[in-house]
């Protein structure tokens, strides 16, 4: 029989304990970070069709919110490693201009996650979702990557700071907390996650995609299947001034197997526009 993941423990009627916004390295990386909002082809479609990120009910903070990742364009769907012929099932991605962005909250990581029980090995039980959030700002997310990082390079390879909590006190359990959920993203991982030191930013805020949107990545096969062209679709992006990229989808296989392929586009188009080494 499967165990059933532990969702991460919430605060009721106590004071959040914050530690990690005084670890903040601020003023070492540029304050404000493209953002990446990954969803499933289908979804995206309806997306470019309205115009808007929409907010949508979150159950986790139960609140109408957006999300998005800083940089990282870190996606798992739930049914993601089984395969499929369903093209709408497959990644689409969209960068954003952090200006469009106002944050509602900031966290270290994929609350929602944390709420599915994903980091439950790793997690500290006893600390809540609530402790490890940060100031809602795009400058608190870089500063927390200044500080677990030390490059944005290393944080879109989910590579924490050798020795980060090395002198870090017993009893500053939300920092050492995130360092073992944040451990798995890092390479050779025997729990690969990069959902785990993602950061996310949250708006309560619909966010327009015409002059806010810098790239998308979307299945070629969406675009042009042996020269049939989706004319529509191609004139919707074209009318939201939506650059593009593309990646090779193939029937039957798994959706979250193009990882890999997407965040090497994504780190392609960083390192062109130089954020990137």
């Amino acid at each position: 029989m499967s165990k059933t993941p532990r969702k991460m423990r919430r605060r009721n009627g106590l004071a959040p304990q914050r530690q990690l916004r005084a670890r903040a390295n601020r003023g070492t990386l540029p304050e404000k970070l493209p953002l990446v909002h990954v969803t499933a082809t289908g979804f995206a479609r309806e997306i470019v069709e309205s115009g808007n990120f929409e907010v949508r009910h979150c159950k986790v903070f139960n609140k109408d919110l957006a999300y998005f990742f800083v940089l990282r364009p870190a996606y798992r769907r739930k049914d993601g490693d089984a395969k499929s012929d369903l093209i709408n099932r497959f990644p689409f991605v969209f960068i954003i201009s952090p200006d469009a962005v106002v944050p509602y909250h900031v966290y270290p990581f994929d609350t929602g996650g944390a709420e599915a029980g994903v980091f439950a090995d790793q997690a500290d039980e006893f600390v809540c979702l609530e402790d490890y959030e940060l100031e809602p700002t795009h400058t608190a997310a870089a500063g927390q990557i200044g500080w677990a990082f030390g490059s944005l390079e290393a944080y879109y390879e989910g590579d924490l700071r050798n020795g980060l909590v090395a002198g870090i006190p017993a009893h500053e359990t939300v920092t050492l907390g995130y360092h073992a959920i944040a451990g798995m993203a890092r390479a050779g991982s025997n729990q690969p996650d990069k959902r785990a030191s993602a950061i996310e930013i949250a708006t309560a805020r619909n966010v327009p995609l015409k002059g806010n949107v810098l790239l998308a990545v979307i299945p070629r096969q969406y675009l042009d299947d042996d020269g049939q062209e989706n004319t529509a679709f191609i004139k919707q992006l074209q009318d939201r001034g939506i650059e593009w990229r593309t990646y090779e989808w193939q029937p039957n296989t798994a959706p979250n197997e193009l990882q890999e392929e997407i965040a090497v586009i994504v780190r392609n188009y960083f390192r062109n526009s130089r954020l990137l080494p």
